[in-house]
């Protein structure tokens, strides 16, 4: 089996296993981030999963620990070391805060208290880390096995990066994604544990128009009016055309090979949202801004799942299992991989590689 390679501060790793969509649950959350619905002040354990039958047998693969919710010794409470070779980097919390700053400010959701103030706080807090591999261990504290819901894994550590972090993240619309490393150059190590904080797509600081690409500033009302009343008359009357013309210069899907039009969208690759924030009705509605493609691989360019180098050669983030690649009948590792043909699309795909990818570009391999 051929893994997926990622590289992290200049060094090259093997992703041999990786799970996904831990949720930033409420109780979870430090107290200064909490959503007003929810009491308490938070705890530093974070649920995994359940530790019997199916996941817990993927539970104890993944992490290659057994002993999950056997934390007594003669009655007294103990809490076994899980993995010591755990690791966050302060790229990927940096652009969290960057993918999450909209949130910080605008608050979507209704927080106990007004987190705006702890963004730039948080920014300067990660800035000053010495180190942008931050490592920690990470210990079982789950339920007991004989207690009534002993089968709830949790996991926690004791190093100040854990408490940094759990200040970082925002309830709901945050998730942990573990990746399972090994060294390309000594794959017979002992494996590695990246945890990365993700951000709902939705809620990502690029899908908002309320505020500007470059301060924090509300844009005002007489412009914001202007702005709506301008994409509600390119919505009618350039929509169509500008469909029209994507298919023409790309009429099929690059990855299904579909040419029928009506199940074909015309994806933007910088996203129109961000052309209209900054009123550039031209790139909004440029046919070299957009390519063709069947509704599944539209959600996944759209939301920065995949990207395209300037050669058109297909890039696949980390993001996804390699399950959900396979079933998607794409190979991120394949050497001939599927291509477009990007002539004078290469400033678009630049930006969507830099700003939509949900990946790091300079980490992949």
């Amino acid at each position: 089996m051929e893994f997926q390679k990622i590289k992290i501060e200049e060094k090259e790793y093997y992703i041999v296993d990786s799970i996904q969509n831990f949720r930033a649950e409420d109780s979870f959350i430090h107290r200064d981030n909490k959503l007003k619905i929810f009491k308490g002040n938070g705890e530093a354990r974070k649920y995994v999963g359940s530790y019997t039958g199916n996941n817990g047998d993927k539970l104890k693969h993944f992490f290659e620990y057994d002993r999950w919710g056997d934390t007594k010794i003669e009655g007294n409470r103990t809490y076994p070391m899980i993995q010591k070779q755990c690791f966050f980097s302060k790229s990927n919390l940096l652009k969290y805060l960057y993918d999450a700053r909209v949130e910080y400010y605008e608050q979507e959701q209704i927080y106990n208290n007004d987190i705006s103030f702890n963004f730039q706080k948080n920014i300067e807090i990660i800035n000053a880390l010495e180190e942008n591999i931050l490592s920690f261990e990470i210990y079982d504290v789950s339920d007991f096995i004989d207690s009534k819901r002993g089968n709830r894994g949790y996991i926690r550590s004791d190093n100040d990066i854990w408490d940094i972090w759990r200040k970082l993240i925002l309830p709901q619309i945050s998730y942990l994604s573990i990746l399972k490393l090994l060294p390309v150059d000594n794959s017979s190590s002992h494996p590695l544990y990246y945890f990365r904080t993700l951000l709902d797509y939705q809620f990502r600081s690029i899908v908002h128009s309320k505020l500007s690409s470059s301060s924090f500033d509300i844009i005002s009302q007489d412009k914001e009016t202007k702005k709506k009343e301008l994409k509600k008359s390119i919505s009618r009357e350039g929509a169509g055309k500008y469909r029209k013309k994507v298919i023409e210069n790309m009429p099929q899907c690059p990855f299904t090979q579909i040419s029928d039009d009506r199940l074909l969208i015309a994806s933007h690759i910088k996203p129109y949202n961000i052309c209209m924030k900054e009123d550039n009705v031209k790139e909004a509605t440029d046919y070299l801004n957009g390519l063709a493609l069947s509704p599944t691989y539209d959600k996944l360019f759209d939301q920065g799942y995949i990207t395209f180098t300037d050669k058109g050669e297909l890039l696949c983030g980390t993001q996804l299992s390699a399950y959900t690649w396979e079933k998607l009948n794409i190979n991120p590792n394949a050497k001939n991989k599927m291509r477009i043909y990007p002539e004078d699309r290469e400033e678009y795909l630049e930006f969507h590689r830099q700003n939509v990818f949900q990946d790091n570009i300079d980490d992949m391999v």
